[in-house]
């Protein structure tokens, strides 16, 4: 791409991003909304009205809270635990994203596809943006042709102060994504303050030494079904049903989520996140044992107690 070409979009990109900022700060000015939010905040009781609803507090389950609770700009990879899991790892870079526009009170959504990636496994579904929460007025989407442009593109988009959170989708090798790019992104997110999160595609975690401040390995979580059930219609899907992933937290800023001995690569957790509170939450409020399945339900009658 020429010089002018890559000009343009990024000038494209400012505009888009101007113009949302424009049209959030009349409307959080304007609004009945920001009154009643002043007011909780002035008030020492939580406030529990239906208006307030996505911007409620959470129940103290969302182990996340600390990385939005500063409101300051942040770096987040989201690794997926193997190829077929990549769309998984967008989903929860979405609800990151949507999780830190509530935390700030607006702003917008920038989406970066690089081309590769968009053709492996697509592009962001307007429907489904929509049915997850997000005003499509709000978004913008930017398709690049290659990794590095992806990085650049990411930076200037960081650096606004419009954005509530850049996701960017693409592979990348592990010399490109360095310790340096990393830093200039993480240096573009403090700037602009926002969040910053990069679902790096096609190199494994263990390959990428960066400066982010968190690193996690995301894989799908499906619901369990028992052997014993019979194949039955699939039920309808529900606009705000939870998102559901099974997660371990590879590399965290010391402090960010507790202590550093507290944080076990080794553990995988099972998390949800609900699209009507915007918060993540546990998927299960206490471990359960694995059903065994080396045995058969019923014991042998020469093996039952008389």
């Amino acid at each position: 791409m020429s010089q002018s070409g890559v000009s343009e979009r990024i000038l494209f990109l400012r505009r888009r991003i101007a113009a949302i900022e424009a049209r959030d700060t009349t409307a959080a000015r304007d609004s009945p909304r920001h009154c009643e939010e002043r007011q909780r905040r002035s008030n020492p009781e939580p406030h529990r009205g239906p208006g307030l609803l996505r911007c409620a507090p959470n129940d103290g389950d969302d182990f996340l809270e600390p990385l939005f609770a500063a409101r300051r700009g942040a770096l987040s990879e989201i690794f997926s635990a193997r190829p077929p899991d990549a769309p998984a790892a967008a989903a929860f870079a979405l609800a990151m994203a949507l999780r830190a526009q509530a935390a700030r009170g607006g702003g917008a959504l920038v989406f970066i596809i690089e081309d590769m990636s968009a053709r492996e496994f697509g592009l962001p579904y307007g429907r489904g943006l929509m049915a997850a929460g997000v005003d499509l007025s709000r978004v913008a989407l930017v398709r690049v042709r290659r990794p590095r442009e992806a990085l650049w593109a990411m930076e200037e988009a960081l650096k606004s102060p419009g954005c509530a959170a850049v996701v960017t989708e693409a592979f990348l090798d592990a010399r490109l994504y360095d310790l340096a790019a990393s830093r200039r992104l993480l240096l573009a997110a403090r700037r602009g303050g926002a969040l910053g999160v990069l679902a790096p595609q096609g190199t494994p975690a263990g390959r990428v030494s960066s400066a982010a401040e968190l690193r996690v390995e995301i894989a799908a979580k499906s619901a369990p079904v028992p052997s014993s059930a019979l194949p039955a219609a699939r039920p309808p899907l529900s606009p705000l049903a939870p998102f559901l992933w099974r997660l371990r937290v590879l590399k965290a800023r010391a402090g960010l989520l507790g202590a550093p001995g507290e944080i076990d690569p080794a553990q995988w957790r099972h998390i949800a996140f609900d699209p009507e509170r915007v918060a993540f939450r546990h998927a299960f409020p206490e471990r359960f044992p694995a059903e065994a399945r080396d045995r058969p339900p019923v014991a042998a009658p020469s093996r039952r107690r008389a």
